[in-house]
């Protein structure tokens, strides 16, 4: 009976292997590379930085701490969208600045500025997909698509995930986004990323998202990275829903003094440790002190950048949005002044 065991136990292995293979970067070709069961990896988000970089470089703070990077032993840099701010335009500066330099695999979990057209479907490929290291599953989702819903074959690499960890041979779910399409679920986090890119009507995260993390919660760990957080006081935000057993961590750098990115490791027992490691020398506190309540205090500290009001407004004549408002205001304008002719006429004939 226990040899029937181990060769179960070995065949589930083998095939997951031919569902999550290991994965090789599309932005330089470069494939994640482990010894022993032993790894860690570098996540952060929004590597453009913020408006104010009109380069088409990424953000000075990534470019000065490549050295780092490279150095750190990592198996892969992970960004969680926004990695180009104008993906028409940036890719050639990105590739002799950051991807020809980068030795260790980039991924990406897109963000808004990363799609346009189809340019970075083209370049580099699909938006959604998963990958296995060790007996970590790794799944990289689109939270740009069907307004931040998590759906169809998105909701299907979830789906599958759960099916891993039910049949025992998973110790780690690590989820990456863009946006913190989680943010309404929780209360707690009423007043805080209130700038940031979210959904307009809210997502299904809490209705189908979360009852999958929740049965994974109940036999491994389950991590759920975002990097949308707009104006912060903080790189770092972690919140820890104990009730599910999932640890949502946003991070993003923006070209300021505060930015800092977050080096996971797994050690041979399969648990994860987080550091948080300034890109600029600043002091800066373990992962878990950047929770609910240090953003609900520290939140709007920032001050202003009066400079930035150009950029905004550029911004906002740009968006789709802007003008869906400026077309149905101005066709209730018609309506009334159409009405109010109506009424006149009405007068008239009387």
């Amino acid at each position: 009976m226990k040899l029937f065991n181990y060769i179960s136990i070995l065949v589930i292995c083998l095939f997951s292997v031919s569902v999550y293979s290991q994965y090789k970067s599309p932005f330089n070709q470069n494939e994640i590379q482990t010894e022993g069961t032993q790894y860690s990896f570098i996540v952060s988000g929004h590597f453009y930085g913020d408006g104010g970089n009109k380069s088409r470089f990424p953000v000075n703070t990534l470019l000065a701490n490549l050295d780092w990077i490279n150095g750190s032993n990592a198996v892969m840099l992970v960004c969680l969208g926004d990695l180009f701010k104008d993906v028409s335009n940036d890719i050639p500066n990105y590739q002799t600045s950051l991807f020809d330099k980068l030795e260790m695999p980039l991924v990406n979990a897109v963000g808004n500025h990363d799609l346009t057209d189809n340019i970075y479907q083209d370049n580099f490929g699909k938006t959604a997909f998963s990958f296995q290291i060790n007996q970590d599953v790794h799944i990289v989702l689109d939270t740009e698509r069907d307004n931040g819903d998590i759906t169809g074959e998105q909701l299907d690499l979830l789906k599958d995930a759960k099916t891993k960890v039910n049949n025992g041979v998973i110790q780690n779910v690590f989820i990456y986004t863009h946006r913190t399409i989680w943010k309404e679920a929780y209360s707690e986090m009423d007043g805080i990323f209130e700038d940031n890119t979210q959904s307009i009507g809210g997502t299904n995260y809490e209705s189908e998202v979360l009852p999958i993390l929740k049965e994974m919660g109940e036999k491994v760990h389950v991590y759920l990275f975002s990097g949308s957080l707009g104006t912060a006081p903080a790189s770092f935000f972690h919140f820890y829903d104990k009730e599910n057993n999932v640890k949502i961590i946003a991070t993003a750098i923006r070209g300021l003094p505060r930015d800092a990115m977050l080096e996971v490791m797994v050690n041979e027992m399969g648990e994860a440790s987080f550091t948080t490691k300034s890109l600029t020398g600043e002091k800066l506190d373990p992962l878990n002190y950047y929770d609910v309540e240090y953003w609900q205090t520290e939140v709007g500290t920032e001050p202003f950048n009066w400079k930035m009001i150009p950029y905004y407004i550029e911004l906002m004549l740009k968006h789709r949005f802007f003008w869906y408002g400026v077309g149905l205001t101005s066709l209730g304008f018609f309506i009334l002044i159409w009405f109010a002719k109506r009424r006149n006429q009405s007068r008239y004939r009387v």
